[in-house]
């Protein structure tokens, strides 16, 4: 459930293309945009890496970078073998705007924290685009099984970064 006035946020917007898309086309599609921002999210987790003044923090975000890098090349590969092209690319105005604010030595950890923990809000609904085309697939079991896998990753990286948000602010604010 969400809070506020802000809808929740999802981790992929859904199908863009040709009316009545086949199974394989919506694949295509989720493939490519979801390989664009998981391999743009592995860029710049470095960057905060390098500045965080939190062991903990840098542990952390070194395996969800990991993750992150792992998705976007197994994505990309299955996208090629589907015969597929990858062309999504995360729009410049976002590039512009969190690069520099992840990567900035004047941003707290929790700050950057809770910028996700509040964008990934309910992790089962901002995954639930991804969830539900899985769920759906019929004919390619290799990529349903490939998207499951990277779901069970990105829960575990949504838990990480809300609870080492929650840890760090309550820290914050007792401290």
């Amino acid at each position: 459930m969400s809070t506020g006035t802000t809808p929740q946020r999802r981790v992929y917007a859904g199908y863009v293309g040709k009316p009545n898309p086949t199974e394989r086309e919506r694949i295509m599609h989720l493939l490519d945009v979801y390989r664009s921002t998981e391999g743009f999210v592995a860029t710049y987790l470095p960057r905060w890496i390098a500045v965080s003044q939190h062991e903990g923090v840098k542990g952390g975000l070194a395996i969800i970078q990991q993750r992150e890098a792992l998705h976007a090349r197994v994505m990309k590969a299955r996208l090629l073998a589907l015969g597929g092209a990858p062309q999504a690319r995360v729009p410049e105005e976002r590039r512009q705007k969190e690069i520099p604010f992840f990567g900035s030595a004047d941003r707290p950890d929790v700050e950057k924290l809770g910028v996700l923990a509040k964008l990934f809000g309910e992790p089962e609904e901002f995954m639930k685009p991804v969830i539900d085309l899985a769920a759906e697939i019929q004919e390619d079991q290799q990529t349903k099984e490939l998207l499951w896998g990277i779901v069970e990753d990105e829960r575990a990286s949504i838990r990480w970064i809300q609870s080492m948000y929650e840890r760090l602010r309550d820290a914050q604010q007792n401290g």
